[in-house]
C-alpha cells in the first residue's frame, strides 16, 4: 500500500508465571499501544524484591532490548521506558522481572507491538473502527459513567474504498463476566476475542465489548435497594452501582471511540452470555431494552416474562397463588421500581436464542441444584417462579418458558441439547454463533458497493455502461441490491448474491436518446463527472476508472485468487502467447517500444 511502512497489531496472550514464591508480589501489566520502536510503555509495575528487569523478542533467539536492575519496593504506573537498542518490526515481545543471578522469572507478560513509522507525505492507513486491531483495556471512567474497566476487541480486517451503499454499519457485540471477585471478573473478561464473541466478530467484521460487571446477592447491584431483592445489603463499593447503567455507559463509550473509524457502530449491540452472563442480560433488557438487537442466553431454566399479570390463558406449570409477576421475573412492578414504564414494545422486537443442556438438572435434589437460579433464596421471588415455571430446570422450566414465548409470540428460538452438562461441547455452542451471523446478515448490508468504471462521453442512442464491483468481506453469503439513476430516475436495479469472502463484478446500463448532460448515480450516491451526450454517430466512447477496492488487494488476498479475470490482470495472457510465439527477445522490444 503506496506511502505505508511498517504496521502490525496488538494484543495479548496469557500471563505465564514461571516462578511463584510465597514472600515475593511481582506484577507487570503492558498496554495496548503502538510504539516508534525506541520506548514501551508499562501500564503497571510493581515488586517487593530486587530484580533484573528485560524486554526481549519472544522468539527462541530473544534479543534484548532492555535490560536493567530494579530495586525492590519500586511501584510504577504509565511507566515509559526507553529502550537500549530499538525494536525493529512489529512483533511479540517479553516483559519480564527475573532475579539478580539469574533463575526463572517472578512474572512475564507477552505482548505484541506494533511499530508504525508513515512516509512524508502520505496519508497514514487508519485500523478499522477507529482503534488498533486486538484487544484493548479501557480503563475506568466515573465521569463516563463507569467504575470498571471493560475489554475491547478489534479484529483485523483489511481497509476498502468508500462503497456507495451503507455497508459500514455494524453492530458492537457485547457479553459480561459478572461472577468471582472483581479481579476474577476483570481476569475472565479479559479474552472478548475467543469464544462465542470472537466468532461472531471474526466472522462478521464486527467489534467486541467485554464487561466485567457483577451482580449482587444474584441479582443486579441496584439502587433503589428493592432491584437487589436483598434490602439488607448496603451497597458501598461504585463498581456495584446500578451496573445496568454502567454497562450502557460502557456500550457508548466503545461506540464514541469506534465510530470515529471507518466502520459506524449501530445504536443496538448483540449480546452474547451463559450461566450468570446470560442472568445478568435477563434483569438488563427488560430496563433497557432499546440497547439490545438481539441476544443469545443459555444455561438458565426460567425466562423473563413480559408481562405484569398472570392471565388465565398464560400456559403456567402450576396455579400460582399472585398473578402480579414481579421483578425480575416479569414486569409487574418495574415502573414503581425504577420510576420508569416497562418498555414492552422495545423487549419484543428483540430477537433471542435460548439454550440449556439437556442434562442442566438434577431430578434427586432439585432445590439444592448448584447451577439453579433461585433455589430458596427470597422466598417469595422463588414461589413465584416454582409456581409459574416449575422445579425441575430443564423438563419444567426452560419448557415451560418456552411454551409461554410461543402464546406470547416473543420472537426467540429454544434449543435443549441433548445429553449436555451445563456448560455444553463446542459443537453445540456454535449454534449461538450461527444465530447471531443469521441476524446480522439480515440486519445489515454486508456487501460494499464500489464504482469500478463508467463512460463520461456519450452518443445518441448509445447504450452507456457502469461497472460495479459488489465485495463480501464476511464468512457469510449475502445479497444486495445496486440500482442505477439517471437524473435521480432508476433505470436498471439488479441484485447481486455474493458468496463469503467474495467479490462480483456488476454491469448496469441505460441508452440515452437526446443530448445535454446527465447526472448518473448508483445506489442514490451521485457519480461526480456528468455524462455528455452530443449527436454524432457513435465511433468510441471514452471510459473513466474510478477507484475501487477490488484494485487495492493486496497479492496474498484470500478472496479471488482463483477468480482473477484477464480484465482485472491487464497483459498477464498476452505476456504468455507473446512469449511462446516470439521468445524473450520479442517481449523486451515490445515492451520498449510500448514505454515509447
Amino acid at each position: 500500500m503506496t506511502g505505508i511502512s511498517t504496521a502490525g497489531i496488538v494484543g495479548f496472550s496469557e500471563r505465564t508465571l514461571a516462578q511463584e514464591e510465597e514472600d515475593t508480589n511481582v506484577t507487570i501489566e503492558v498496554p495496548d499501544q503502538v510504539s516508534d520502536g525506541e520506548s514501551v510503555v508499562i501500564e503497571s509495575f510493581e515488586t517487593d524484591v530486587d530484580g533484573v528487569f528485560q524486554i526481549f523478542q519472544d522468539t527462541d533467539e530473544r534479543p534484548v532490548y532492555k535490560a536493567m536492575e530494579i530495586e525492590a519496593g519500586t511501584e510504577s504506573t504509565n511507566w515509559e521506558v526507553e529502550l537500549d537498542d530499538p525494536i525493529p518490526e512489529s512483533q511479540s515481545v517479553r516483559t519480564s522481572l527475573y532475579p539478580i543471578g539469574g533463575g526463572q522469572s517472578y512474572d512475564t507478560v507477552s505482548a505484541e507491538v506494533r511499530i508504525s513509522e508513515t512516509v512524508d507525505g502520505a496519508n497514514p492507513f487508519g485500523p478499522p473502527y477507529g482503534t488498533e486491531p486486538g484487544v484493548q483495556k479501557i480503563e475506568a471512567d466515573p465521569d463516563a459513567g463507569f467504575h470498571s474497566p471493560y475489554f475491547l476487541y478489534t479484529p483485523d480486517i483489511r481497509s476498502i474504498e468508500e462503497s456507495v451503499n451503507d455497508s459500514r454499519e455494524r453492530p458492537l457485540v457485547v457479553t459480561a463476566s459478572p461472577w468471582g471477585e472483581f479481579e476474577e471478573r476483570v481476569e475472565g473478561a479479559r479474552r472478548p476475542d475467543g469464544g462465542t464473541t470472537g466468532r461472531i466478530a471474526n466472522a462478521m467484521n464486527c467489534p467486541v465489548v467485554s464487561v466485567p460487571l457483577t451482580l449482587t446477592e444474584g441479582f443486579l447491584g441496584l439502587e433503589p435497594h428493592e432491584l437487589t431483592l436483598a434490602h439488607e445489603i448496603e451497597i458501598t463499593d461504585p463498581r456495584r452501582e446500578r451496573v445496568d447503567r454502567q454497562f450502557i455507559a460502557m456500550i457508548e463509550d466503545a461506540q464514541s471511540r469506534l465510530n470515529e473509524g471507518i466502520f459506524t457502530i449501530a445504536d443496538q449491540v448483540h449480546y452474547d452470555g451463559g450461566s450468570a452472563a446470560a442472568d445478568f442480560i435477563e434483569r438488563v433488557a427488560p430496563l433497557h431494552p432499546e440497547y439490545i438487537n438481539a441476544l443469545s442466553a443459555g444455561a438458565n431454566g426460567y425466562s423473563f416474562l413480559p408481562v405484569e399479570e398472570v392471565t388465565d390463558d398464560l400456559p403456567v406449570h402450576g396455579d400460582p397463588e399472585r398473578t402480579t409477576v414481579p421483578f425480575p421475573i416479569g414486569a409487574g412492578n418495574l415502573e414503581e421500581l425504577t420510576g420508569e414504564a416497562f418498555n414492552k414494545e422495545a423487549w419484543m422486537d428483540i430477537e433471542q436464542f435460548r439454550w440449556i443442556g439437556g442434562e442442566d438438572q438434577d431430578p434427586d435434589d432439585p432445590d439444592n441444584y448448584t447451577y439453579k437460579r433461585f433455589r430458596g433464596d427470597h422466598r417469595e421471588i422463588s414461589q413465584a417462579i416454582e409456581e409459574i415455571f416449575g422445579t425441575l430446570q430443564v423438563d419444567e422450566r426452560f419448557e415451560t418458558s418456552r411454551e409461554m414465548y410461543d402464546h406470547l409470540d416473543v420472537p426467540a428460538t429454544f434449543r435443549t441439547f441433548e445429553g449436555q452438562p451445563h456448560s455444553p461441547d463446542w459443537e453445540y455452542r456454535v449454534e449461538a454463533v450461527e444465530f447471531h451471523k443469521e441476524q446480522i446478515e439480515e440486519d445489515f448490508e454486508l456487501v460494499h458497493v464500489a464504482l469500478q468504471e463508467f463512460a463520461s462521453e456519450a452518443h445518441v442512442g448509445d447504450t452507456v455502461t457502469v461497472s460495479v464491483v459488489a465485495t463480501n468481506r464476511t464468512d457469510v453469503g449475502s445479497s444486495t441490491t445496486i440500482s442505477l439513476a439517471v437524473d435521480g430516475t432508476e433505470v436498471e436495479a439488479t441484485e447481486v448474491q455474493v458468496d463469503p469472502n467474495s467479490r462480483e463484478t456488476v454491469e448496469l446500463e441505460t441508452t440515452f436518446e437526446e443530448t445535454g448532460e446527465f447526472i448518473l448515480s448508483v445506489n442514490g450516491t451521485t457519480i461526480e463527472d456528468p455524462v455528455v451526450v452530443d449527436d454524432e454517430e457513435s465511433t468510441e466512447t471514452d471510459t473513466q476508472d474510478a477507484p475501487t477496492d477490488a484494485d487495492s488487494e493486496e497479492d496474498n488476498s484470500t478472496m479471488d485468487q482463483d477468480e482473477a479475470t484477464a480484465d482485472e490482470q491487464p497483459g498477464f495472457g498476452v505476456v504468455q502467447a507473446l512469449a511462446a510465439v516470439g521468445g524473450v527477445g520479442y517481449l523486451i522490444k515490445r515492451r520498449l517500444s510500448n514505454n515509447n
